[in-house]
């Protein structure tokens, strides 16, 4: 990466940063593009240059939550461990990840959902959003193949409809946490129900 293309990755991730401390402590509505840039330090011209509208930050906050996933699931790909590790390792960091940026997440979630809402982008989303939920379950599906050929899995068990199920107790477990208010662990809520699964699917 050339410095100039550093420096841009730094100017975008601060202003990412700022915004999302004002989102925090403001409210999405409530905090203005004058007011980030001046935090910023910069001009509104520079603003716009990395986020054409306030509500793109939106969008940009889940590409960064989509790489890392990305990441954490590529990961643990090379790692000499049980499959049931893998899927764990991976579903318990990702839970870890969101519980340092909870009130941001969800903030952003329903802010992000009452967008779509008046936008009129639904549909464009979902299929956005179904080529994503599908990235996300085939490869917790290659997972579950590599544990049916080790023998860590039963192999009568349906890899793709294994995986489904992690994926949808997960995206609910999420959905559940994001709406309580109770101060519970996401991650250990994660683990415990990830335990119960391969008691049915283990050998």
């Amino acid at each position: 990466m050339s410095l100039r293309e550093q420096k841009k990755k730094e100017t975008r991730c601060r202003i990412f940063e700022i915004s999302s401390r004002m989102f925090r402590e403001k409210g999405f509505e409530n905090t203005t593009v004058d007011e980030i840039t001046k935090e910023a330090g910069i001009a509104k011209g520079t603003f716009f240059n990395y986020f054409p509208t306030k509500e793109s930050l939106l969008y940009y906050f889940r590409e960064q939550k989509e790489e890392f996933i990305r990441t954490i699931m590529n990961d643990q790909i090379s790692l000499g461990i049980s499959s049931r590790q893998k899927i764990e390792n991976f579903l318990v960091q990702v839970a870890e990840h969101y519980e340092k940026e909870r009130e941001l997440l969800r903030l952003l979630f329903f802010e992000q959902k009452k967008l779509l809402l008046t936008t009129g982008h639904e549909k464009s989303c979902h299929s956005d959003k179904r080529k994503k939920h599908e990235f996300f379950i085939n490869m917790l599906a290659d997972f579950v193949r590599e544990g049916m050929h080790k023998g860590e899995i039963r192999s009568d068990a349906d890899s793709k409809v294994v995986a489904e199920i992690l994926y949808a107790v997960y995206f609910h477990s999420l959905m559940i946490w994001l709406h309580s208010e109770k101060d519970y662990s996401f991650s250990k809520d994660m683990s415990a129900k990830i335990a119960i699964i391969f008691e049915g699917i283990g050998v």
